[in-house]
C-alpha cells in the first residue's frame, strides 16, 4: 500500500514507488528481491483510490477518458488505442494519457500534428515495454476542462507508434477477468479503440 500512496499522491513511477515503499518499511536493509511486482502495486492502487480516490478520482477519471476519446477521433486515421493507468481505472492527477498507433509511416502523424497547429516531442520508440518495437513516441499536452472544483489544466499525451501489423500482437497489459472482478471487461482487456472506449465512458459514468 506504501508504493501505492506514492504513485497517488506524488505521481511517482512504478519503480521508484517500490524502491521507496522498500526502504521506508524496511530501511537500508532491504533487499531488490523484495520487490513487488508491479501487478501487485497496480492491485493495491487500485485498492487506495477506491478507498480515498471517491468521486473526485471518478471524475478525473471521466476527464482523462473524454480527452483520450477527443484526441483519438482527431487521428481516427492512425487506429488509435487507449492503453496504460487512464484505460485501467488507476489513473491519478500525475497520470499521462498513453495512445498506441498503427501505420504505414511515423511521419505521417507528425505532419498530422504540425498540420493541426500541436507543438510536440520525438523520442525512440524502444522503451515501452512491448513485444514489438514502437517506432517513436510523440509528447505533446493538451488543456482539459475543470473537474470536481480543479481549475483547467494541461493533459500529459504520449502517442506509441507501431507499424499497422503490430496491432495483430495481444495486448500486454491484459488482465485476469477472475483476478480483477471489480473491472470494467474493458478496462481488463488492455487496449481499447475508440468505440470500446466510448462504450466504456457510457458504462462507467
Amino acid at each position: 500500500m506504501t508504493a501505492a500512496r506514492l504513485i497517488a499522491e506524488e505521481g511517482c513511477e512504478y519503480a521508484q514507488a517500490k524502491r521507496r515503499a522498500l526502504q521506508e518499511i524496511f530501511g537500508e536493509g532491504a533487499r531488490r528481491s523484495m520487490l513487488p511486482d508491479n501487478s501487485e502495486v497496480e492491485h493495491e492502487l487500485r485498492r487506495y483510490l477506491k478507498l480515498f480516490g471517491g468521486q473526485q478520482h471518478r471524475a478525473l477519471l471521466a476527464v482523462l477518458r473524454s480527452v483520450a476519446a477527443d484526441t483519438m477521433q482527431t487521428l481516427l486515421e492512425f487506429d488509435p488505442h487507449l492503453i496504460g493507468a487512464v484505460l485501467n481505472g488507476t489513473a491519478t492527477e500525475h497520470s499521462d494519457i498513453h495512445l498506441q498507433l498503427f501505420v504505414d509511416s511515423a511521419k505521417d502523424v507528425e505532419l498530422r500534428l504540425m498540420n493541426l497547429g500541436i507543438e510536440f516531442d520525438v523520442a525512440d520508440g524502444d522503451a515501452d515495454g512491448e513485444r514489438s518495437a514502437a517506432l517513436e513516441r510523440l509528447t505533446f499536452v493538451v488543456p482539459s476542462a475543470a473537474h470536481a472544483g480543479s481549475p483547467q489544466r494541461m493533459i500529459g499525451i504520449r502517442l506509441h507508434i507501431y507499424a499497422r501489423d503490430a496491432i495483430r500482437i495481444a495486448a500486454r497489459h491484459k488482465r485476469d477477468v477472475a483476478a480483477e472482478e471489480d473491472m470494467h471487461p474493458i478496462e481488463v482487456a488492455g487496449r481499447a479503440n475508440l468505440v470500446s472506449l466510448r462504450r466504456l465512458i457510457d458504462e462507467t459514468a
